[in-house]
């Protein structure tokens, strides 16, 4: 088997499932400080939630790159049908837990410095590996690591794209709205404000919302913006008019959207069906807790910057052919990386659906990222 397959193997035989990452971050600091990395550091991202960074260094002067990936993964389903962390190769396939998003991607990314780390050539720039928690809520871990000096002149976020080049991906507007009503006993309806009625036309209204927001459209990125109820609750006995209902939403939006001004879009929208539809409807619209505490905006990288070249003439080194570009669907942590002055792209190993029982990629793909990793880092840092 070859080393960085057992790397891989390794890294997702430890459970990482969101909240959990601690484990996994020191396993990654050993391997990092065995393999001679000179700053090998974990940082409390959030209480007992460490990041990992490390510093290669180079013999100067040259471009610093970091190599970005996440360490915590999502729940995972109940039809799995085989030991989500007895990872396995099995017929050009590894399976594993997250290994799609994205432990295959963040397990490149440290082979690609193993293999820098055991060269006898190695670059004039450093190379520095962010192994970050806390991801979900919105590149939390990422900004801890930047924050303690884990920075570079540009970087490459490792998430799934099923090793094309990424570019733009679409940012989110997570929402909460809360109608307010009266509560009272069932037999004195007619006394209270039932909450879960007056949220009733808001529902609509959002569905209607979703094929009217103002967008540009985007090449890499096709359709408009995505709009999804995710959870509702309301009430508190059968018998008991509610006095509030609560919906949360997801909004993915391309670049050319702010989150804010989808949020005052909602709340107009609202005020329209309360002047209009129901006068009754008092409600209040808040970004959720989770986009609080890490902003989801949009991301977009000019297709000429320095790093996407660079990547782009490593992808054609090591595959003989033309580069894919596409859009990333979901929330990458580049916006975070941007905030401390590093531009980035996204390029790394998995494929759609990304979360999935029996979770797998193909280890030619991952191996793949491997060799582009370190062509890139050999160009670009040098």
């Amino acid at each position: 088997m070859h080393d960085d397959t057992e790397l891989l193997i390794d890294v997702c035989s430890i459970d990482s499932i969101w909240g959990k990452e601690r484990q996994l971050a020191e396993f990654f600091a050993g391997q990092l400080r065995a393999w001679g990395c000179d700053d090998v550091e974990l940082v409390e991202s959030r209480p007992d939630r460490p990041s990992v960074g490390a510093r290669l260094s180079g013999t100067g002067g040259g471009r610093s790159l970091v190599l970005n990936g996440h360490l915590d993964i999502y729940e995972l389903s109940e039809d799995w049908t085989r030991d989500p962390f007895n990872a396995a190769l099995e017929d050009g396939k590894v399976y594993g837990a997250g290994i799609a998003d994205m432990k295959a991607g963040t397990a490149a990314a440290a082979a690609a410095v193993r293999r820098i780390a055991a060269s006898d050539d190695r670059p004039r720039g450093d190379v520095i590996f962010q192994g970050v928690s806390c991801h979900f809520e919105g590149g939390v871990g990422t900004r801890s690591l930047c924050a303690a000096g884990f920075v570079g002149d540009a970087a490459i976020d490792c998430e799934p794209s099923s090793n094309t080049i990424g570019i733009a991906h679409r940012g989110a507007a997570y929402l909460k709205i809360t109608t307010k009503g009266r509560q009272a006993h069932t037999t004195y309806k007619h006394l209270g404000v039932n909450a879960i009625e007056t949220m009733e036309p808001i529902l609509a209204g959002l569905r209607e919302l979703e094929s009217t927001l103002p967008y540009e459209p985007h090449p890499l990125l096709p359709g408009g913006p995505i709009l999804n109820i995710g959870t509702i609750s309301g009430g508190t006995k059968h018998n008991q008019v509610p006095d509030r209902c609560a919906v949360t939403l997801d909004i993915r939006l391309l670049p050319s959207q702010d989150p804010h001004d989808v949020k005052r879009r909602v709340e107009e929208m609202i005020e329209h069906l309360r002047t209009t539809v129901d006068s009754r409807i008092d409600a209040v619209v808040e970004f959720s807790e989770h986009w609080l505490s890490g902003p989801r905006h949009p991301y977009e990288i000019a297709a000429d910057a320095p790093i996407v070249v660079s990547l782009d003439e490593a992808v054609r080194a090591v595959t003989s052919s033309e580069p894919i570009y596409r859009g990333v669907p979901f929330w990458c942590d580049l916006v975070a990386l941007r905030q401390f002055g590093v531009d980035g792209v996204n390029f790394g190993p998995g494929d759609p659906p990304y979360n999935f029982p029996d979770e797998y990629v193909f280890e030619a793909q991952y191996l793949q990222a491997v060799d582009v990793y370190e062509h890139l880092i050999r160009e670009f840092c040098q």
